[in-house]
């Protein structure tokens, strides 16, 4: 996730931010890897529910959903794609394209595989700044 976490630090996870709110656009989260549960990931909320994605190599580029209904989800994400983004998808993505295994290679991630937000960096202790 660099540049927004860097090798090395450390960050606290928010366990109950999402209890009462789906995730938002923008959000850091820590979630599961679609495809290999026990591993876990930190990535950026780039697609929300109902969200038209279009993914040409490193580039993705999101239309909210804005007014339109949420679309059952659609089959495969592979470069080039659009894709409407089902009632329980998010695209997960790193902040680093060219350096990151995210979304636009094993597709979007259902909401139960969004653990938690990323809240605070707290070490080293001169890095110590709220996640954005």
């Amino acid at each position: 996730m660099y540049p927004t976490l860097a090798p090395g630090e450390r960050v606290l996870f928010d366990t109950l931010a999402y209890r009462f709110r789906r995730p938002r656009r923008g959000d850091v989260v820590l979630a599961r890897h679609p495809a290999r549960q026990t591993l876990k990931m930190v990535k950026r909320v780039a697609g929300v529910p109902g969200d038209r994605v279009t993914v040409r190599g490193d580039e993705v580029s999101v239309e909210e959903a804005a007014g339109r209904d949420v679309a059952p989800a659609e089959e495969g994400a592979a470069a080039g794609d659009v894709r409407i983004l089902g009632e329980d998808e998010y695209f997960l993505v790193g902040d680093a394209p060219d350096l990151s295994t995210d979304a636009r290679h094993f597709g979007p991630s259902r909401r139960r595989d969004i653990l938690a937000r990323a809240w605070l960096v707290y070490w080293p202790p001169g890095h110590m700044r709220t996640v954005r």
